[in-house]
């Protein structure tokens, strides 16, 4: 044994058996590259769910943390220089692709933590399709941002208001300033707050308060230069270090109690209701191929 046991790629095979037979989970983060500024580097996505993973998983002893999935899916990001976009076809079934290897080997639980809007949707697809195709498996995901934990640390300790912890923003930058202060540049950290002043878009608040203006939130996502001048949606400038420490503590005490949630939930087996005799294989169109 050794300081990196928890991580998966650092199993030999006997070893991945051995841990399979433990009924271990899996953790997966996943990113992508792209803008947030003049301020953050462009791997901010990656970054921060591999670190809130790492100092996670790394505390366990039933979980193994797979290698970051770096890209992500980000055409409307493509008017700002630096990113790499995904189709969501070939991300969808790269995630997949990815589950069943593991579903294959034994794994029962699988957890992906996302840290980029915009792949959300698409891993939910992913994972459903998993679940599809191996019934004895779970696999999940959620955006380290929907944690509980953080929107409530969120609410207390942000000073940029609802429209200040998006895209580059309080949130982002800060807990970035916690993890390598020396690469934020706070001299550029600016507020970019330019969308459009609309009750009903761009309303979404990572800490659930919406301002009193605001109502149904409706999903759009146009090219990001119409509604953002640096690559920011939010206030960079009110950033800290000791907001992105509680942040980032809170994000790994609410991945923590998913992780001993998942690890308690039950794998139920299907119970088919039709009145016919229906055999395993007339799932298979249902299937991802």
């Amino acid at each position: 044994m050794n300081e990196d046991e928890f991580r998966y790629e650092k199993l030999s095979w006997p070893e991945v058996n051995d841990a399979v037979e433990k009924e271990k989970m899996i953790v997966i983060p996943v990113g992508s590259t792209e803008d947030h500024g003049h301020h953050l580097p462009l791997d901010v996505d990656q970054r921060l769910p591999a670190a809130i993973c790492e100092k996670t998983v790394r505390e366990r002893d039933d979980t193994l943390l797979l290698s970051t999935l770096p890209h992500g899916y980000l055409p409307h990001h493509m008017d700002m220089p630096g990113g790499i976009t995904i189709r969501w076809d070939t991300f969808v079934n790269y995630v997949i692709d990815v589950g069943i290897s593991l579903a294959h080997h034994g794994f029962q639980r699988i957890l992906l933590v996302n840290g980029h809007g915009s792949n959300h949707h698409l891993l939910e697809q992913a994972t459903r399709q998993v679940n599809l195709q191996y019934p004895g498996v779970r696999c999940a995901m959620l955006s380290w941002w929907d944690l509980e934990e953080v929107k409530e640390t969120l609410r207390e300790v942000r000073d940029g208001g609802p429209q200040g912890v998006g895209h580059g923003g309080e949130m982002e930058t800060s807990v970035y300033l916690h993890l390598a202060a020396e690469d934020v540049d706070m001299e550029q950290a600016t507020r970019d707050v330019n969308v459009p002043d609309n009750p009903y878009f761009h309303n979404v608040d990572f800490a659930g308060e919406n301002r009193p203006e605001d109502s149904t939130a409706v999903t759009m996502m146009p090219w990001w230069t119409t509604f953002s001048e640096t690559g920011v949606m939010g206030d960079a400038s009110a950033a800290t270090a000791e907001k992105g420490a509680a942040i980032f503590e809170a994000a790994t005490n609410g991945l923590d109690n998913v992780l001993d949630g998942f690890a308690a939930y039950p794998i139920r087996e299907i119970v088919d209701k039709h009145p016919r005799d229906v055999s395993d294989d007339a799932y298979n169109p249902f299937r991802p191929r």
